[in-house]
């Protein structure tokens, strides 16, 4: 009965009361001295000893429960493709269909090109499939489907690209909108970002009219314009047109994830990494007002001083570590192949989310998938080196992980900077993390079928898009929004050297046409079996 009140006498003491640390040493120092001449100590150190030997047990059970091997199943050989497809790739990227800015008017008459050579290139699709153009330079193709009780696909792709950096064009190996093609690859400024995908899709399509096929279900060709600049005129237009008509498809397909045997080198096999969700995109302008004057008398703070300061505050703390649902997905599909200590972190992240954190954000790709990014993108001001400006504004553009709302991220930009003299405002174009598409569904289970019979030895997993697509502009017709590209470690977009491997354009195609070929409810292996002759 003594132990137990000096026991409570030492743990707990009321917050109003306030003890000098002497008057605690006798009884502390008795305490211990009684256990160590006890069977006491013995007891506690059997009781830590147990403890211990119940977490590992529990650690190498979670482990070894997670250790099956990660299903295979074997490709199907590609279809040769036309003689003209590569050349239909390289003329496409030598058309200018820059997006610059919201501020910067499009060349139209390189636009006006495109669609030249899509009706030149494409004659079937032309001919048999309605068109429709939303502002001018964004098109929705629809082909007609057998069974009307079924709801449509919409395959999606856009037709505008970045531009190339003037101080940039000479590090190039090709010039950038040449379309060159060398060393089995197309070259040039879209041949990644996303003109394969495009001329893949209609690749396939037109070889399929030309064999006279009609798919079981309609399929809606959806072409945007302006995807790099938030895709508002092109895509949010044709998404809009959907929501009128009161067509909701049971899949929409945009670009977004890829074939990669870069990032998971410990599995030694392809993954194809799924979109089943994208990150938000948020932009905030942050603006400061102060007195100015002339440069040799100057405050100790001026604007540029105190929005310089907010923006060192934004990036030395991030917004908090999350494993989202579509990661956690990712991460329960390619853990059992990983090697036996990355097994047992990722089957117990209860015990090692804080190492695995410290690991996940050493790399600015896995940061990213965790975290809702902020960097400061634009600043801007000043009007002469001897005159102190009286504003400074910067923007700050922001990834938001799904559960990390624009009302989130404006809390946490206030509190991190907290300087009431930093005026923050978000954009008008902002947009919250998209939906989480189930990888239980049909539409998943379909595109990682694809991924089956498309690349050897791969392994489909779910994924989170850390950037931007048009696909989010479907979001209130579809709930069953995938993400994915099947090219491997695509290279140079949005940068110098863009890219496609002709092997990779080829696979593009092919499983652009399986998946438009399967017919109605069957699996893609029943359709794949009758398309090899079985």
């Amino acid at each position: 009965m003594r132990k137990r009140k000096i026991d409570f006498c030492i743990c707990y003491t009321p917050s109003h009361i306030s003890y000098p640390a002497s008057c605690f040493l006798p009884l502390t120092s008795s305490f211990f001295l009684s256990l160590s001449k006890g069977p006491m100590l013995k007891k506690i150190f059997g009781f830590l000893l147990l403890v211990i030997v119940v977490l590992a047990s529990v650690v190498l059970i979670n482990t070894f429960r997670f250790s099956k091997a990660i299903p295979g199943k074997p490709a199907l050989a590609e279809e040769p493709i036309s003689d003209s497809a590569v050349q239909h790739l390289s003329k496409a990227v030598q058309i200018k269909t820059i997006s610059f800015a919201d501020t910067i008017p499009a060349d139209t008459a390189e636009f006006l090109r495109f669609r030249g050579f899509l009706e030149y290139a494409y004659p079937l699709i032309h001919r048999r499939l309605q068109r429709q153009i939303f502002n001018h330079f964004s098109y929705l193709f629809k082909w007609e489907g057998k069974n009307k009780n079924l709801a449509p696909y919409v395959l999606m792709a856009h037709m505008d690209v970045v531009p190339v950096e003037e101080i940039t064009a000479g590090k190039w190996s090709v010039t950038p909108f040449s379309g060159t093609i060398k060393d089995s690859m197309v070259w040039g400024r879209g041949s990644v970002d996303d003109k394969s995908c495009v001329i893949s899709i209609l690749e396939a399509v037109e070889d399929l009219l030309q064999k006279n096929f009609q798919p079981e279900r309609t399929i809606y060709l959806s072409f945007g314009h302006d995807e790099e600049i938030s895709g508002t005129r092109g895509a949010t237009s044709i998404a809009s047109w959907f929501t009128q008509q009161n067509i909701h498809p049971e899949m929409v397909l945009d670009e977004g994830g890829e074939i990669t045997l870069e990032n998971f080198p410990e599995l030694k096999r392809p993954v194809a990494v799924i979109g089943i969700a994208e990150k938000g995109y948020l932009s905030f302008t942050l603006s400061v007002d102060k007195k100015g004057g002339h440069s040799s008398m100057p405050e100790k703070e001026t604007a540029i001083d105190i929005l310089s300061k907010a923006l060192v505050k934004l990036r030395e703390k991030p917004m908090p570590f999350n494993i989202t649902n579509p990661s956690k997905e990712l991460l329960n599909r390619i853990g059992p192949g990983m090697p036996f200590m990355n097994r047992m972190a990722l089957s117990n992240l209860w015990l090692f989310e804080s190492l695995f954190e410290k690991q996940a954000d050493k790399k600015n790709t896995t940061f990213a998938s965790f975290h809702t990014t902020i960097v400061p993108t634009v600043f801007n001001s000043g009007i002469k080196d001897n005159v102190i400006p009286t504003n400074a504004t910067a923007i700050i553009n922001c990834r938001s992980l799904p559960g990390d709302s624009q009302d989130d991220v404006m809390a946490f930009i206030k509190k991190q900077i907290n300087d009431d003299r930093v005026i923050i405002k978000p954009q008008k174009l902002n947009n919250n993390a998209s939906a989480i598409t189930p990888v239980d569904g049909a539409p998943f289970k379909k595109i990682e079928e694809l991924c089956y019979q498309t690349m050897p030895d791969v392994i489909p997993v779910p994924y989170l898009v850390i950037g931007a697509t048009d696909s989010r502009h479907f979001s209130e017709v579809c709930s069953n929004i995938l993400r994915f590209t099947p090219a491997v470690d695509l290279k140079g977009f949005h940068g110098i050297d863009e890219r496609l491997p002709i092997s990779d354009f080829k696979r593009m195609i092919f499983f652009y046409s399986l998946l438009i070929r399967e017919s109605g409810n069957e699996t893609v292996a029943k359709v794949a079996e009758g398309l090899s002759g079985k």
